[in-house]
């Protein structure tokens, strides 16, 4: 992995696959954001970042033009409208379950079609999954990669090497959410109405595009080796 000046971690630059975190919210809240070259040669930008400095987006250039700009749940639009303003030709993309959530929390997010329609572009080493009936949209998303698979696997699992303060601590240690690489049962009761066939589904992707990386939503990258019997083997406890 090679972080750039502006904030970029370049985890393969041949397949332009990057990702940076920023914060949301109050307090010391962040989000990652997950960079991948797909089939067409434009880049897909899953959770676009809020705020980024300049020095971001030129960085960012030297990888491709940006082509999808992904809100991969009801949650994650903060950067939707500034990356519309800057990209305007970029195809915008959501899970059908989190439109509605999204236009209502930030009108300014703008139009978005069904991620199912991205399929057009992704090729074949760019992949991604919708959940079926969830509450609020979710979806991961996976990019091959030297010697395996880059994944994000969005509000699914997280690896915050912290517990938040208190009182919200409490309903991550209820939830086992956190510390540390774990299945994110708080986002998960706010996004899917079938944990464990959210969770049955998810093996089934990882067995499929085995993750030598995982860059979770919130928490920090995984690139230990491993990992991805390591990801099977908390999915398989958590169910």
């Amino acid at each position: 992995m090679t972080t750039l000046t502006s904030g970029w971690t370049v985890l393969d630059e041949a397949a332009a696959v990057l990702t940076r975190s920023y914060p949301f919210g109050k307090g010391q809240a962040s989000s990652a954001t997950f960079v991948a070259r797909m089939g067409n040669g434009q880049l897909l930008v899953v959770s676009p970042a809020k705020g980024l400095p300049e020095a971001a987006f030129t960085e960012l250039a030297r990888f491709g033009p940006v082509g999808a700009l992904v809100a991969n749940n009801g949650f994650h639009h903060l950067g939707q409208a500034e990356w519309r303003a800057r990209f305007p030709a970029a195809r915008c993309f959501a899970p059908a379950a989190a439109i509605a959530r999204i236009h209502k929390k930030n009108p300014g997010a703008g139009a978005f079609e069904p991620l199912a329609a991205l399929a057009d572009l992704t090729g074949a080493d760019v992949g991604f999954r919708e959940v079926p009936d969830s509450k609020a949209g979710e979806s991961w998303f996976w990019a091959r990669v030297a010697g395996g698979h880059a994944w994000y696997p969005s509000d699914v699992l997280a690896n915050m090497p912290t517990l938040p303060p208190f009182p919200v601590s409490l309903l991550f240690k209820w939830t086992g959410s956190a510390p540390g690489f774990r299945v994110f049962g708080l986002a998960l009761k706010m996004l899917v109405r079938d944990k464990p066939a959210t969770l049955r589904l998810l093996r089934d992707d990882l067995d499929a595009h085995p993750p030598t990386i995982i860059v979770p939503a919130h928490g920090d990258v995984l690139t230990r080796p491993g990992l991805a019997a390591e990801a099977r083997a908390l999915l398989d406890a958590a169910l």
